[in-house]
């Protein structure tokens, strides 16, 4: 993942991306989240799925089983 890709993304998608980076990096901690998770972010972005808001908690358990599914 290059940054200047993140950066070329419409803003809302973006949003969404550091969205789904910060849930990984909650579960994981920051130094073990991998090029494959950011990827995954990444794609997730792109998608007309949504993350339920009413906790983080229930946010982070949303990621990480799409994560086990992939």
């Amino acid at each position: 993942m290059n940054p200047n890709t993140i950066r070329g993304m419409e803003p809302h998608t973006r949003q969404r991306f550091h969205f789904a980076a910060s849930s990984f990096s909650r579960i994981y901690g920051v130094s073990h989240v991998t090029c494959d998770m950011i990827d995954f972010c990444y794609d997730w972005a792109f998608t007309k799925e949504t993350a339920p808001l009413d906790c983080l908690n229930h946010v982070d358990r949303y990621f990480r089983e799409l994560w086990n599914q992939r």
